[in-house]
């Protein structure tokens, strides 16, 4: 089995020899994204945004808006999994209720309802109810209205009196996508594998301009 420095010089390996697949497979590996064309959109947004470095939040808005433009083929806005397991990403609507609860043990815990409305490759509105129990409805406590987010759960189906069916997401992860990163986590003397990849990415632009027949920003 590889130790993580041998898994470390692998990756720097394969980012040096071929960056833009790579950068690709980590997208579609990290993000869920099959879809060649959009990949290619990404990695192109990607490398004219210095500021920005792999597995950054920010490609969670990117691929938001192709999908809402419908450029990314796959509706993975609701995108179900084996064992009813889904995958949503859109925004809470309406009002968070926070219900108690007491188990058959006698324990007293919280459940949170709320709904959340994602879009579909044509821009379609998709609304899916959710809930969240114990430890995390603690954390769904702490979102509102409005709020972009990325969720996974089980969905779960039942039949009311009138025949009618119903669905309801039992949430058992999520993840707030509105806020981005308020601070950042300070670099170790040794050089980080991100910053490794990030050089790559100076070098694979630097080679880029070469092959047009200009340096960046000032025009042979």
């Amino acid at each position: 089995m590889m130790n993580y420095k041998e898994i470390r010089t692998m990756i720097e390996e394969m980012a040096k020899e071929n960056h833009e697949d790579f950068v690709k497979a980590l997208i579609s590996f990290e993000k869920g994204i099959h879809d060649k064309e959009a990949l290619g959109m990404l990695y192109e947004r990607y490398m004219e945004n210095d500021s920005m470095s792999l597995l950054h939040e920010e490609f969670d808005y990117m691929i938001d808006e192709l999908r809402e433009s419908g450029q990314i083929r796959d509706n993975v806005s609701f995108e179900k999994e084996e064992n009813d397991l889904v995958n949503i990403v859109g925004n809470i609507v309406g009002k968070m209720e926070v219900i108690e609860r007491v188990s058959k043990t006698g324990e007293a815990f919280e459940v949170v309802n709320f709904s959340v409305v994602s879009k579909d490759t044509e821009g379609n509105k998709h609304y899916t109810n959710c809930s969240a129990y114990g430890e995390k409805a603690d954390i769904l406590k702490g979102f509102k209205p409005g709020d972009f987010v990325k969720l996974f759960g089980q969905e779960r189906k039942f039949i009311d009196e009138n025949g009618k069916e119903h669905r309801n997401v039992k949430i058992l992860s999520s993840k707030l996508l509105k806020e981005k990163e308020k601070t950042k986590e300070k670099i170790d003397k040794n050089e980080s594998v991100l910053e490794t990849i990030k050089k790559f990415k100076i070098e694979e632009k630097a080679k880029l301009y070469e092959k047009m027949g200009f340096s960046k920003g000032v025009e042979r």
